[in-house]
C-alpha cells in the first residue's frame, strides 16, 4: 500500500512513541525503522531453495509456507486455525500436487483472511500453466472476448456464457475461494482462471488440461461452441493487467489483435494507452486528470505530474474538473494524499467528479476518500463501486515459494475509513498524519460500463457528467 517513506511528522512521532516507546528525540530514522518493524516485516529465513524435482521443490515450499498464518494479522482466529490446518495438510500432499493444484491450494489458505490484500500474485494464474490465446474482460452485461490470436480473430467482442458446460456466473461461485475481496474485486482477480483449462482442471471444473468449450454469443447475435486450446506460458511469458485490456492494440508483443481499433473519436480514457498519467481539456470547459498509478510511473514521477496538474488548474480556471481512477490498482497513498486535500481549493467553484471502478482499489481508494472528505458535496463519485471495503488490511510483505513461483503477500496494518481504528497494535500509524474519514465511497451517479457502450466508443461516467454540467435550455 505504501513505499519507503521519510517521516516527519511530530505527531507521529509522540503518538508512536507514547504507544510503542520509539524515541522522542525527533529521530525520524527511529521511526521509520519502528514503522518497519511493526508493519513491514520481513518473511521467515531461510527461504526455501530452488530444486529440480517438481515434488520435492513443492514440498520444501509448502514447508516454509506452513508459517504463512502466523505472520498475516487480518485473519480472524478461527480463520487462522482453519488456514493452519490447511497449511499443515498441504505439507503433507504436496509432493502429490500438480503444479495448479498446488496454486490453488496455496490462494485458498491465504484467501480465507477474508481479505483483499491476502492473496496470492496477480501472475500466480497468469504465468506458468497453460492459458487461451484469448484475452476476457467483465462488463455489466457480460464477459466478453477483447483479444484474440488471428486465427481466432471471430471469437473477438463475442460475450462468453459458458466454459465447458459449466455457466460462467456458477464458476465465479465456485472459484470464490481462491480470491478474497468484495465480489465485483474478486472476479476480476480471477478472471485469468477462467483462461486456463489447467487451473479449472485442478478445482474440479474442466475436463481437459489442455483446451476449453467456449459457449456464447457472436457479435452477430448467434450462438456458438467452439473448443480452443491452450498455449503452454511459462515464467517469462508476457502479461498485461486485465484493467489495461480496454486499451486498442495495446497487446500488439503477444501477437493478438484486438476488438477496437484505434480511433480519433474513442473516448477519453482510451487516449494514453502508453502513460499512466495525463491531462486533457474536456468540453464545456472540463478538465481531466487520467491517474492510473499512486506512484512514480516510467514517463514521469508523480510529483512532477501532479505539479503540472496544478500549475495547469491554475492557468485554465476550469468550469469541473474530473479525476479519472477507474485503472488505478493502488500504490503509494502519500504521493497523492495532499494533491487530493487541495484539490477542491484548486477547484473552487465548480464540481470535481471522481471516477471509480472495482478496479480502483488500496492507495488509490485512499486518495479518492481523502478528496471527497476535502470537497464533501462538490465531489461526486460517478461510475462502479470501488473495489475494497473501508475497513481494510494492507501493508506487509510476501513470502516467495521459488519452486511453485509464486508470491503470496501478507497484511499487516489497519485501515479504517468510515469510523475510528483505535488498536494501535494493528491500526496502521501512518494513518494518524494522513487522516482519512468518510460515511461512504458509493458512487452518486451510477454509470457501469457496459460492452454495448464500449464497442460504440462511448463512456456511460462521462455522458453523465457532461449531462450534469450541460446548462438547462
Amino acid at each position: 500500500m505504501t513505499g519507503k517513506l521519510k517521516i516527519s511528522g511530530l505527531a507521529v512521532l509522540f503518538l508512536t512513541a507514547a504507544v510503542l516507546g520509539v524515541p522522542l528525540a525527533g529521530d525520524e530514522t527511529a521511526f521509520e525503522r519502528s514503522l518497519e518493524r511493526q508493519f513491514n516485516y520481513p518473511p521467515p529465513e531461510p527461504q526455501p531453495k530452488e530444486v529440480a524435482d517438481m515434488g520435492e521443490g513443492q514440498v520444501r515450499d509448502a514447508e516454509y509456507f506452513s508459517k504463512f498464518p502466523e505472520f498475516d494479522k487480518s485473519y480472524s482466529p478461527k480463520t487462522r486455525s482453519q488456514a493452519q490446518q490447511l497449511a499443515a495438510k498441504l505439507r503433507l500432499e504436496a509432493r502429490g500436487l500438480t503444479h495448479e493444484a498446488f496454486v490453488l491450494r496455496v490462494a485458498e489458505i491465504a484467501a480465507l483472511a477474508g481479505n483483499a490484500h491476502t492473496s496470492v500474485g496477480e501472475n500466480a494464474f497468469r504465468k506458468n500453466t497453460p492459458r487461451l490465446p484469448v484475452r476476457l474482460y467483465p462488463f455489466s452485461d457480460g464477459l466478453f472476448v477483447l483479444y484474440a490470436k488471428p486465427e481466432l480473430s471471430d471469437l473477438l467482442g463475442a460475450r462468453i456464457d459458458a466454459i465447458d458446460g459449466t455457466p460462467v456466473d456458477q464458476i465465479f461461485a465456485r472459484l470464490a475461494k481462491f480470491r478474497s475481496g468484495i465480489e465485483a474485486y474478486r472476479r476480476r482477480q480471477l478472471i485469468p482462471v477462467l483462461e486456463s483449462p489447467a487451473l479449472l482442471y485442478a478445482a474440479g471444473l474442466s475436463t481437459s488440461r489442455a483446451s476449453l468449450l467456449l459457449t456464447g454469443i457472436n457479435t452477430a447475435g448467434q450462438r456458438f461452441e467452439r473448443r480452443v486450446e491452450a498455449e503452454q506460458r511459462d515464467r517469462s511469458a508476457w502479461v498485461s493487467q486485465t484493467a489495461r485490456l480496454l486499451y486498442p492494440e495495446g497487446l500488439k508483443d503477444t501477437g493478438m489483435v484486438s476488438f477496437l481499433k484505434k480511433s480519433p473519436s474513442e473516448p477519453v480514457y482510451l487516449h494514453s494507452v502508453e502513460k499512466l498519467f495525463w491531462l486533457e481539456s474536456l468540453p464545456l470547459r472540463g478538465f481531466y486528470i487520467g491517474m492510473a498509478h499512486n506512484g512514480n510511473a516510467d514517463e514521469e514521477p508523480m510529483q512532477a505530474f501532479l505539479a503540472r496538474a496544478k500549475a495547469a488548474l491554475e492557468r485554465e480556471r476550469p468550469g469541473y474538473v474530473v479525476l479519472d481512477m477507474r485503472m488505478n490498482g493502488g500504490g503509494d497513498y502519500t504521493t497523492t494524499y495532499a494533491f487530493a486535500r487541495a484539490l477542491p481549493a484548486l477547484q473552487p467553484d465548480g464540481n470535481i467528479y471522481v471516477l471509480t471502478s472495482p478496479w480502483t482499489f488500496s492507495a488509490a481508494i485512499t486518495t479518492v476518500a481523502a478528496l471527497k472528505q476535502a470537497g464533501g458535496e462538490r465531489v461526486k463519485i460517478v461510475g462502479e463501486p470501488v473495489g475494497d471495503r473501508l475497513d481494510f488490511w494492507a501493508e506487509g510483505n510476501s513470502f516467495a515459494l521459488p519452486n511453485a513461483f509464486l508470491l503470496v503477500h501478507y497484511s499487516t496494518g489497519r485501515h479504517i475509513y468510515d469510523g475510528p481504528c483505535t488498536d494501535r497494535a494493528t491500526c496502521y500509524w501512518l494513518n494518524e498524519r494522513y487522516p482519512v474519514r468518510v460515511k461512504t465511497l458509493a458512487p452518486g451517479i451510477h454509470a457501469p460500463l457496459s460492452f454495448q457502450h464500449y464497442r460504440a466508443g462511448r463512456d456511460p461516467a462521462m455522458e453523465a457528467i457532461l449531462q450534469y454540467e450541460r446548462p438547462m435550455p
